[in-house]
């Protein structure tokens, strides 16, 4: 038995240094299998097969979660909620590998990131002694999370105080005074046709049908009637191409938001109207949404700059906030965002965005303890 186990034990290990480095298509049962130094015949005791063993892995990170985050303490609301931050903070960087794996695994098996859902808000529900709302879950799990994920891998020193206060205090000095969505929203200009952009709206076309890797260059040429070799006049292979098409979202999104977003209005009425924006974006082109969360595990330094990006938009413009730390607020909005959007868009779990996003804009001003 204990030859067995150690033979499961040298798999797992195996499949989480190749799964936390690479994204899931790329990794097959014999790399693995090598990677262990175990022969292939041997891993089909333990698993039929490499989706299996993924999901195991994905299991048993949501295992420990469950264990880990019941564990915070506390007199009050405020130190209860405390406690169970740092728990979060630490699992980010004490479990990087399996948080890495589980970022693809929300989003190829979307019944984990359910299950982890689920264990947030009733964590939540025993914190604040009541039913946990929508807005509730965004303002607090999607800034923790956020900021957990990108300290761990490096992209922000976190302060957990300044985390602290947000929650707590809020944001932004001011409130919002008038009726924000009766928009005269106008659409990204159309790109000139050339060559080049017919391809990158074909590989946008067939990469959110099918997903980057199981779609061949032959196949991107052959949608738009053109020869493989016109491909490689533009991109030098396949990653370079989708770097192209997340730099093309990224500026669409951004254009697209700042240019309907009124002058007039006060810094935290232009972010709630970008938030609404932001949704309405990707209303129209879900599929960039989806092309963008699997980039992150193909191209992930261009990912990277997709966030920076927003980052520095953020930076230039952020004012009248009530912490000295720009960058962790930009970054803890960027949560706040990131998570509605998969929350509105793939879960279905907001219903009404007008009514979320005007009580969002109350934590924004006042924080969840007013």
């Amino acid at each position: 038995m204990k030859k067995k186990r150690n033979v499961k034990e040298k798999l797992i290990e195996s499949a989480i240094e190749l799964f936390s480095k690479r994204w899931y298509d790329t990794v097959s049962v014999a790399e693995i299998c090598r990677n262990a130094e175990l022969s292939n015949g041997v891993f089909y005791n333990y698993f039929k097969n490499k989706q299996e063993l993924f999901e195991f892995l994905l299991k048993d990170l949501l295992d420990v979660f469950e264990k880990e985050f019941y564990q915070f303490y506390g007199n009050t609301v405020e130190e209860k909620l405390k406690s169970f931050f740092n728990i979060v903070f630490e699992a980010a960087i004490k479990y990087k590998p399996l948080v890495t794996i589980f970022r693809e695994g929300q989003y190829r098996f979307p019944k984990y990131e359910k299950k982890l859902r689920n264990i947030y808000i009733d964590i939540l529900g025993k914190i604040f002694d009541r039913k946990i709302n929508e807005v509730d879950y965004i303002y607090i799990i999607g800034g923790l999370r956020f900021l957990g994920i990108m300290s761990s891998y490096g992209w922000i020193n976190l302060e957990e105080k300044i985390f602290y206060d947000m929650i707590f205090n809020g944001i932004f000095e001011e409130k919002v005074k008038e009726n924000l969505f009766n928009l005269n929203i106008r659409d990204c200009e159309e790109l000139e046709k050339t060559t080049k952009q017919v391809l990158i709206e074909a590989g946008i076309e067939l990469f959110s049908k099918k997903g980057f890797h199981k779609v061949k260059i032959f196949e991107i040429t052959n949608y738009v009637n053109l020869a493989v070799g016109t491909f490689y006049i533009y991109f030098s292979s396949k990653e370079e191409f989708l770097r192209e098409i997340v730099k093309q979202i990224s500026r669409k999104t951004r254009f697209f938001i700042s240019r309907n977003i009124p002058e007039h209005l006060n810094r935290l009425e232009k972010e709630i109207v970008g938030i609404y924006l932001f949704l309405e974006f990707f209303s129209k082109n879900r599929n960039y949404y989806e092309i963008i969360r699997e980039a992150e595990f193909v191209v992930n330094d261009e990912v990277k700059k997709y966030y920076e990006d927003f980052k520095k938009g953020y930076l230039e413009n952020l004012e009248n906030i009530k912490n000295n730390n720009k960058e962790m607020t930009a970054m803890f909005l960027m949560g706040v965002s990131h998570y509605t959007g998969i929350e509105y868009l793939f879960e279905n779990t907001i219903k009404n965005k007008e009514d979320f996003l005007i009580k969002l804009s109350e934590y924004l001003s006042f924080g969840i303890l007013k």
